[in-house]
């Protein structure tokens, strides 16, 4: 007798998880459904519309491969002599830039909508979760995560000061940034009886922050008005409501001064707090001997400037498990690599996948998973997909309980 598959829906598995210790695992079809096409024949495509000339003759070798980045570049690069290594590399190196540039392209164009129209909608998502992992290389999920991250969010995306300042008269302009700065930073620094005391506030309810900001005005001499103070703090508390917080997002990165006084960011193995995994690496992520570090600036330029270094240099290499086979020997080359698999392994609660179609070629991550002490498992599937993708999780989770819900029923549009 066949199982009967009942599909839950989207908001049922919120509430399933809402409280309770969860983790997420998200594959290409998470950012498809974001209306982020990710997908490696998207990419190609993107490539063709950016350097028509170079690709358009290899197109059909690029079908032929299905795709797969490495196949294709081994299929270029065979026909090369072998003494040749100088044009075996650049042929190599070249595609990987272009492959990368192109997936940052397409990353770029779709969040911007996204971080307009759908800011709360994925909030609500990402706030149910302890740890992230992703089986992307492109830094989406990062740039999402960072949105909703307090102390990045001042760094890398635009300030919306701009737009406070509209709604708000001269005297209080001049207030709102030392307020903000105090709701951000979490404190504001007092003296009391000579002794300096910090108190908290980015935890505090309006009344309260309202009383300590006035106690705040009143030591400093700011002849702030409490209409005034009361106006201010108003407007951030509506700001915290369209931008939420996510106050734990850690990738395991720390500045490190290096060489003297350049400071670059590394990723440390021995970092617990670390919640963020880019489980097959990412374009932000490279190989420095036997260091491993991120990129840090943010512009398109910069990006590239950097790739292109890291790819012509042989001490140098970007952490991307770009094969789609034996995927397990590369990740073995990189210590950040086997520390997000490992962490795998030692997860417990449960997990939600989104996006990933449970293929072979992933066995590996699987076989972390089963082995962990995850009891349930919440995975998308479309309507039509359904069996087959129940009858893959049953045998790659056989210790697991197993819930599908219907990937159709996810939306990140708020509810009226």
């Amino acid at each position: 007798m066949t199982e009967e598959i009942t599909l839950l829906k989207y908001p049922e598995i919120l509430e399933k998880i809402d409280g309770k210790e969860c983790h997420l695992l998200l594959g290409n079809g998470f950012n498809r459904g974001l209306g982020v096409n990710t997908s490696y024949s998207a990419i190609f495509q993107k490539m063709l519309q950016n350097d028509l000339g170079i690709y358009k003759d290899a197109e059909d070798i690029v079908k032929k491969c299905n795709f797969n980045l490495e196949k294709f570049i081994g299929e270029l690069i065979k026909d090369i002599d072998k003494q040749n290594i100088f044009l075996q590399k650049y042929v190599a190196n070249k595609v990987k830039q272009d492959f990368m540039r192109a997936t940052h392209e397409i990353v770029k164009e779709g969040i911007k909508n996204i971080y307009a129209e759908q800011n709360e909608g994925v909030y609500i998502l990402l706030k149910h979760f302890q740890n992230y992992f992703t089986l992307n290389y492109d830094s989406f999920l990062y740039l999402l995560l960072l949105n909703f991250k307090l102390e990045e969010r001042t760094l890398v995306f635009q300030s919306t000061l701009k737009f406070i300042e509209e709604d708000l008269d001269i005297l209080q302009n001049n207030i709102y940034a030392e307020i903000k700065e105090a709701r951000e930073k979490g404190v504001l620094n007092f003296t009391f009886r000579k002794e300096k005391i910090s108190h908290g506030m980015n935890t505090l309810t309006k009344s309260n922050f309202i009383a300590e900001i006035r106690v705040y005005s009143k030591q400093k001499s700011k002849g702030w008005t409490k209409k005034d103070i009361e106006k201010v703090v108003d407007s951030i508390l509506e700001e915290e409501k369209k931008n939420p917080v996510l106050k734990k997002v850690d990738d395991g990165s720390r500045p490190q001064t290096l060489f003297g006084s350049t400071t670059e960011f590394v990723f440390g193995i021995a970092k617990e707090t670390q919640n963020l995994f880019f489980l097959h690496g990412a374009f932000h992520i490279y190989r420095d001997g036997k260091i491993e570090k991120k990129i840090t600036r943010t512009t398109d330029k910069a990006l590239y400037d950097k790739l292109e270094q890291i790819l012509n240099n042989d001490e140098k290499e970007v952490v991307c498990v770009f094969q789609s086979e034996n995927k397990i020997e590369a990740i073995n080359k990189s210590e950040y690599l086997k520390k997000a698999l490992q962490k795998l392994s030692v997860l417990s609660g449960s997990l939600v996948i989104i996006g990933s179609s449970l293929d072979d070629n992933d066995s590996h991550i699987f076989a972390q998973i089963e082995s962990s002490k995850v009891d349930s498992i919440y995975i998308s599937t479309r309507e039509n997909s359904k069996i087959k993708n129940f009858n893959k999780a049953k045998k790659l989770f056989p210790t697991k309980n197993i819930f599908l819900f219907e990937a159709e029923s996810i939306t990140y549009e708020l509810p009226d």
